[in-house]
């Protein structure tokens, strides 16, 4: 269970109706020059030369306004959460979650869920330049956490495993930020392709390595998951930027250190009650 580009409990598929498509105009703009020559023995000069240094110059600083100095690095992101599989008037509808945060910086990241009125939770701790994670369950007085890498996490993943991704033109913007979309597919019949909105405007390295769309080069604002038979969809519905406390990421001494194999069990068993 897992979130991603930001989320908890799993990883995954696109976003429904967003309303029309927010999209990019273009202008053409005309120049007029004229050539400029000093005196024999000086420099030439003419606006016909500077001009592709210009425009060159004016290339580099939009790149470096999207993705350097002025791109958000450090904040959280609030997603809603709906689980379109589910029926809501089902025995466990109330019991399932409706909100999740992630915390970032360009390093680590922290997702927190709870379910069930606080009974069950979940946490995921990455640590990108390691390639590592820390998760985190806990049901009712049981604690567990399990450090997890990239082997033990594509068994958490392997219900939700593109075979391919398909990028697009469309972009719009979602909780105030620009979004593109890419569709991921996959191997059944019965399987919807899912749309995946993403954002360059936040600058984490390797936003979803730890995630079933790994190759997608931004952050998930809107996706889709299905984990332990349980589709759940989570729609970033704000983003808040700002420094974020290092010491939500320490380790927690009152959780048991398990197997990966022990924790992926443990999870099985508690999220088939929802499904069952």
């Amino acid at each position: 269970m897992q979130v991603q580009g930001g989320a908890a409990f799993g990883h995954a598929d696109g976003i429904a109706n967003f309303g029309p498509r927010a999209g990019i105009g273009t202008e053409r703009t005309a120049f007029t020059y004229e050539r400029v020559t000093k005196r024999p023995g000086s420099m030439k000069l003419s606006y016909r030369s500077f001009l592709p240094v210009a425009l060159l110059a004016l290339l580099y600083s939009a790149c470096s306004t999207r993705s350097g100095k002025n791109a958000l690095r450090e904040g959280s992101i609030e997603y809603s959460l709906s689980f379109p599989d589910y029926d809501p008037n089902g025995l466990m509808a109330g019991m399932l979650p409706e909100k999740t945060t992630l915390y970032f910086t360009p390093e680590k990241q922290l997702a927190d869920l709870s379910a069930g009125m606080g009974v069950f939770r979940t946490s995921m701790v990455v640590n990108t330049p390691k390639h590592e994670m820390d998760y985190h369950m806990s049901v009712m007085s049981k604690k567990l956490v399990s450090k997890l890498g990239t082997r033990d996490i594509a068994v958490f993943n392997q219900e939700c495993k593109a075979i391919s991704i398909i990028y697009t033109d469309e972009r719009d913007s979602i909780a105030g930020y620009p979004c593109r979309k890419a569709l991921a597919l996959f191997n059944g019949l019965n399987e919807p392709e899912v749309e995946l909105w993403y954002t360059d405007a936040i600058d984490i390295p390797q936003p979803n390595w730890f995630g079933p769309y790994a190759e997608i080069p931004g952050v998930l604002l809107q996706y889709e998951m299905v984990q332990y038979g349980l589709r759940m969809r989570l729609s970033a519905t704000s983003i808040t930027p700002g420094p974020v406390d290092q010491q939500k990421f320490a380790p927690r001494d009152e959780y048991q250190q398990v197997a990966p194999e022990v924790l992926h069990k443990e999870l099985e068993e508690v999220l088939s009650t929802f499904t069952s």
